[in-house]
């Protein structure tokens, strides 16, 4: 099948406002994309600092291509995303249903496992569990009707195909990867469909980590000691949890408590993470804890908690703070 959807050309359209440097990053990672197979570590070197407003424009490919979702091969991407659009389409008509119709053996009060009736009302709780989420994730950007009822789906259908339930934090990941479909400048890329296949391929990836692992809390925890011991004294003397930032940063990944663009730009790094994700993890929080040490080393046990509880409202450069943790963890790896 011809790659006709994709006009790779279009990407260094309309570059007028943009920086000669981010000029620069469209057309090299164009020039990746206009060969038939895409050079990943290529395509992950120019990625590797995150997009910005100016070459968000790039995402929804790149990420696509670093979740494994686009085979490296260009000329399969259409037929992918075809193929998965009628293979979901299928998923929602057979997992999606209205209430059974009634039969001789079975009734709306039965709670045997095989009746229909039963697995209704259990779909529907875990419908309306996810709705509760999906009403308050992320409104700014997916406060459209059609964008919590495609959030919605996407969750429900992805805890029903992997018999799994649903946990807080799943609609802050669906939520990011929606809204860089939907938003793609490429009209053939803006589909729900493709969101469902890089969420699943995402969970599948993330199928532990919405527990809380005290020797993973430790690890972060010494790091942060082995870099910054004051700092990290100071917050051990303010009786600072460092679970609580476990929860927030680890096991969302950076995806709630920041400007959506913030979080994206973070998502970007990670993607391009293939092996040490999570090393890279631990490295972006001391590096986060590090841009803040002005305010942190002064604070009380609840200036400090208003502090990472509010990262929107922080003067954060993230540029500062992703090269820290890059840095940071090539030097890790020398030791």
């Amino acid at each position: 099948m011809l790659n006709q959807d994709f006009d790779i050309e279009s990407l260094s359209q309309n570059l007028a406002g943009i920086s000669n440097e981010n000029q620069q990053l469209i057309k090299d990672v164009q020039n990746i994309l206009r060969n038939e197979f895409v050079d990943e570590d290529g395509l992950i070197k120019l990625c590797q600092q995150g997009f910005t407003n100016q070459t968000n424009r790039l995402r929804g490919i790149a990420w696509r291509l670093l979740l494994g979702y686009f085979p490296l091969n260009k000329k399969y991407w259409t037929q992918v995303i075809i193929k998965n659009k009628d293979n979901y389409n299928n998923i929602k008509i057979e997992n999606i249903k209205k209430a059974p119709p009634q039969k001789k053996n079975d009734h709306p009060l039965s709670r045997n496992t095989d009746s229909d009736w039963n697995n209704h009302f259990q779909d529907q709780q875990l419908w309306s569990k996810i709705q509760k989420d999906v009403i308050r994730t992320r409104v700014k950007e997916l406060g459209k009707e059609e964008y919590r009822e495609m959030l919605t789906r996407i969750l429900f259908l992805c805890c029903k195909l992997n018999k799994m339930d649903y946990v807080q934090g799943m609609n802050e990941f669906a939520a990011l990867i929606l809204y860089v479909c939907m938003s793609d400048p490429n009209e053939k890329l803006q589909n729900e469909s493709d969101a469902f296949y890089c969420f699943m391929i995402l969970m599948t990836s993330l199928k532990n980590n919405f527990q809380l692992q005290k020797e993973k809390v430790r690890t972060f925890q010494d790091l942060l000691k082995k870099v910054d011991w004051k700092l990290h004294d100071h917050l051990v003397s303010q009786k600072m949890d460092f679970s609580i930032l476990y929860v927030k940063w680890f096991m969302i990944l950076f995806a709630q408590d920041f400007h959506i663009d913030d979080s994206l730009r973070i998502w970007d790094c990670l993607f391009c993470q293939k092996n040490n994700r999570e090393e890279f993890l631990f490295c972006l929080a001391v590096s986060f804890l590090i841009q803040l040490r002005e305010d942190l080393i002064v604070g009380d046990f609840g200036q400090i908690l208003l502090i990472l509880q509010n990262l929107e409202k922080q003067d954060i450069n993230l540029s500062e703070v992703i090269q820290r943790a890059q840095l940071l963890q090539k030097e890790q790896k020398k030791c």
